[in-house]
């Protein structure tokens, strides 16, 4: 299976060529610049229908989804990574929570708002790795306010809504808050490697306001067990996606490179294997018949070892100028350099697979 292939299957959607090439026109400016604001480019993808497919009332699948995101991150891992955390909010409320989150739901559609996903403590909490963070006590008028810190969180610009997980009570919420909320506190990393432009940072809650219709009215663990297959069936295809902008740039093997061939080869074996497994995923998640076909977190593991040594391949094949910091493979080697640590991290990851056993 070849990028090509993979594109050809966005169907119903057609993947305007124009839309992708000026993706990749701007990937270089995009790396460059950490205040590059992907909300236009969100936008345009709203407008093609490219970031609803799974959702009530859309014509397209999960796997359209998948396959959009890969497209957009063979081109630029930066606009792949903002597009996933807005489809991963309008998941969290458009499915779970459409009618009680109806206004917030018409903003992030109409991108009058932006989705941040804030899952990753939410995520490790469920599977027992550590409590939440952020707790919800009341006030001394009686009022509920929440007050913690969350580490990462990415598109956190001013006009974000922010989906994460809360302590009330003992009880576990998925609750959901405005960036722009009295209290909450968004600091933004120091310069990154490479995607600056997802507006990650850390957010700090200071006696934000919160009442109930804040609340998503889903138990806990129903929604963990609900969202957490999309949310990493997303992250695999994106991983896939950067794999394939690395493979798809290797051309005819010239020279010494020759002796690489078997390497490229094998890769690109792994890579098509692996978009299989995913869109296998993908595919049982519209309708959720039967057993998962296949295990979410190890094709996650996967994918994102293998986008991480598709670059370095593309780097040792492509050569010395490969390695000027403003070359495409220079930043796809930057950019898979992040997928170890993004949470689940590749050791959270494998932690899980060990408890499985």
């Amino acid at each position: 299976m070849t990028l090509g292939n993979l594109l050809e299957h966005v169907a119903p959607f057609d993947i305007d060529a124009a839309l992708l090439a000026d993706v990749a026109a701007q990937a270089g400016s995009v790396d460059a610049d950490a205040a590059a604001d992907r909300r236009g480019v969100l936008a345009g993808l709203a407008r093609a229908g490219l970031l609803d497919p799974g959702l009530p009332g859309s014509t397209g699948t999960y796997l359209d989804q998948t396959r959009v995101l890969a497209a957009l991150a063979s081109r630029c891992m930066s606009t792949a990574f903002s597009a996933w955390a807005h489809r991963m909010t309008l998941e969290y409320i458009g499915a779970h929570s459409a009618g009680k989150h109806r206004s917030e739901l018409d903003a992030l559609t109409s991108l009058d708002a932006v989705g941040s996903t804030a899952m990753a403590g939410t995520f490790r909490a469920a599977t027992g790795q550590e409590e939440l963070t952020v707790r919800i006590t009341e006030a001394a008028d009686g009022t509920l306010v929440a007050n913690g810190f969350i580490p990462w969180a990415s598109n956190l610009y001013d006009n974000a809504i922010i989906v994460t997980g809360m302590l009330h009570d003992g009880v576990r919420r998925i609750v959901v808050i405005e960036a722009r909320r009295r209290g909450v506190g968004i600091e933004p990393t120091p310069q990154l490697m490479a995607l600056d432009a997802s507006r990650s940072g850390s957010i700090r809650l200071v006696d934000v306001p919160v009442d109930a219709g804040d609340f998503i009215d889903v138990e806990f663990m129903e929604f963990v067990r609900a969202v957490r297959p999309v949310f990493l069936a997303m992250q695999s295809s994106f991983c896939l996606g950067l794999a394939a902008g690395s493979l798809d740039s290797i051309r005819e093997l010239q020279g010494v490179a020759k002796s690489l061939q078997g390497n490229l080869d094998d890769h690109r074996s792994r890579w098509s294997q692996l978009c299989g497994r995913n869109q296998a995923l993908a595919t049982w998640l519209t309708d959720r018949q039967g057993t998962v076909p296949v295990d979410p977190v190890r094709v996650r593991l996967e994918a994102g070892r293998l986008a991480v040594s598709a670059t370095q391949l593309e780097l040792a094949i492509c050569g010395g100028r490969s390695y000027e910091a403003t070359s495409a493979t220079s930043r796809r080697v930057r950019e898979a350099l992040f997928l170890p640590v993004q949470s689940p991290t590749e050791a959270q990851l494998q932690w899980e697979l060990q408890q499985s056993r």
